[in-house]
């Protein structure tokens, strides 16, 4: 690292058979604040098609900001790994992300709903508008209920939901 050019290890690598050392470079790169958002999506993928869940914890949960969160957040989605996308976006405060993992990743309505009404007005408005014909469809008291505070006197709850961490690499895996 930081003699040879990235691309050139990574093409070495990329065949099935050397995707361990191919993981370890990538995770060298992000240690050292080297990588791209390239290197993240091809480092995330690699743990999803490994199935390390607990590698892609440790990446994810870490500490470490070594690496593009938007990417992060798109890699989990499409590889399945829901949970920690929502981890994700709750850490980082993409609230536009997390909502949307609750409402079509996930499909935990209640869950969204009650974040919802834990946003500021403006935000609340702007996601009901977005997510409000879903969630009038799933749970039509609870979201009037809602869309009634918001036309009259709404205050933002305080009792938001608790951030969603990964959970354990069984509960975890998408089925094949």
């Amino acid at each position: 690292i930081g003699h040879v050019e990235p691309s050139y290890v990574i093409r070495r690598f990329l065949d099935a058979q050397r995707i361990h050392n191919l993981t370890r470079y990538l995770q060298a790169l992000h240690e050292q604040g080297k990588a791209t958002s390239d290197h993240t999506t091809l480092l995330l993928n690699c743990y999803t098609k490994l199935k390390d869940t607990d590698k892609l914890d440790l990446f994810i949960k870490g500490g470490q900001n070594h690496f593009d969160v938007d990417t992060a957040i798109h890699v989990c989605r499409q590889a399945g790994y829901h949970d920690h996308a929502l981890y994700l976006a709750a850490r980082h405060g993409k609230h536009k992300l997390q909502l949307s993992i609750l409402v079509h990743d996930l499909q935990v309505y209640d869950e969204a709903l009650k974040f919802i009404a834990t946003l500021k007005f403006d935000h609340a408005v702007e996601e009901m508008k977005e997510h409000g014909p879903k969630l009038i469809d799933r749970l039509p008291a609870d979201t009037t209920q809602l869309l009634m505070e918001l036309c009259t006197d709404y205050v933002p709850r305080v009792d938001s939901p608790p951030k969603q961490k990964p959970s354990t690499k069984e509960e975890n895996k998408p089925t094949d």
